[in-house]
């Protein structure tokens, strides 16, 4: 189903091989093998539709890098992941993800993924990005902006140009979209704060400040000391 959908998208059919591995890893397509293959690799620990339909739309993007005459190197990692990612929640629903993803920076990985322990936040935040998009846009559009990248080398002005919004910009009202829920929790939590340095100025104001006593103590410091 993923490989008919992702060959009507494109436009073409890949030839791949999808190796299932006992154990826990890192899922990974590898490069075209002699006889022009994907060979694609899952561990039976994260073995789900969802990630094989994930790793095959990685197999496409590189397919159709390819081409247009670039190598999978000349697009940043979070936006492979954001291809990827994108056609996985295609059909799938995806997990409410955490608050601390709205706030995370998935932009700066443009050579390298995140360690092992903010990976569920990086997917995260690409993800819902990805969703978001999605849900305003096709996923063929995705490939437009890759395509405009590779021309002129500003992802900023390649999503300019395909969505009329600058990278920045779409960030930032998806980010405005994602904690819309949070907004009566982010209230609540305003309100309380308020309301806490508002109880603890009342409180101070039991004690007026004196400031002829602090003017005596000044004097009878600086006697002291002469």
């Amino acid at each position: 189903e993923a490989n008919a959908e992702l060959s009507q998208i494109y436009g073409f059919s890949v030839k791949y091989n999808l190796t299932i591995l006992k154990g826990e890893g890192h899922e990974q397509p590898a490069a075209i093998d002699d006889n022009g293959i994907y060979q694609i690799f899952l561990y039976t620990t994260s073995y789900r539709s969802g990630v094989a339909r994930h790793e095959l739309a990685h197999v496409y993007f590189f397919e159709y890098l390819r081409s247009i005459g670039f190598t999978p190197n000349e697009i940043p990692v979070w936006y492979h992941e954001l291809m990827a990612e994108g056609f996985q929640s295609l059909h799938s629903r995806t997990r409410i993800p955490i608050l601390r993803v709205a706030f995370y920076d998935f932009t700066e990985f443009d050579r390298r993924y995140p360690n092992k322990d903010d990976q569920s936040v990086f997917y995260g935040a690409v993800s819902s990005f990805a969703g978001y998009i999605l849900e305003r846009h096709s996923y063929i559009d995705l490939t437009s902006v890759a395509e405009e990248f590779l021309q002129e080398g500003d992802m900023s002005a390649a999503f300019s140009k395909v969505f009329g919004s600058s990278l920045g910009s779409m960030i930032l009202k998806w980010r405005l979209i994602f904690l819309l829920p949070y907004s009566p929790f982010l209230i609540g939590v305003v309100l309380f704060l308020y309301l806490l340095i508002g109880r603890r100025d009342k409180y101070w104001r039991k004690f007026p400040l004196d400031l002829e006593s602090l003017r005596e103590d000044e004097e009878t410091k600086n006697r002291r000391a002469h």
